[in-house]
């Protein structure tokens, strides 16, 4: 149940970096906008934000879903995509 949340939530958070997906995410004149716009790091941070909810949902249960090697990971991606929004922010 929580893993497939978190693969689900975690191929959106994919998708918000392609090109096919901020094309679809255009304004009302078709300009699109792009992951590194003020609406794309709001979606950014938004994901990561459930994914950390489902990661800790996960260790809660006792890592009945997922090893606790493969937490760690998804967790320190998580970390490192929300220091990348902070710094493209501070910028």
């Amino acid at each position: 149940m929580f893993m497939d949340r978190l693969l689900r939530e975690t191929q959106r958070l994919a998708n918000i970096f392609t090109a096919m997906e901020a094309l679809r995410l255009a304004d009302e004149r078709g300009n699109p906008r792009g992951w590194a716009s003020p609406f794309g790091l709001l979606q950014i941070i938004r994901c990561c934000g459930v994914i950390s909810d489902l990661v800790a949902a996960i260790a809660k249960a006792g890592y009945r879903e997922c090893d606790r090697e493969t937490l760690e990971e998804i967790a320190s991606e998580n970390r490192r995509v929300l220091y990348s929004v902070h710094a493209q922010i501070s910028a």
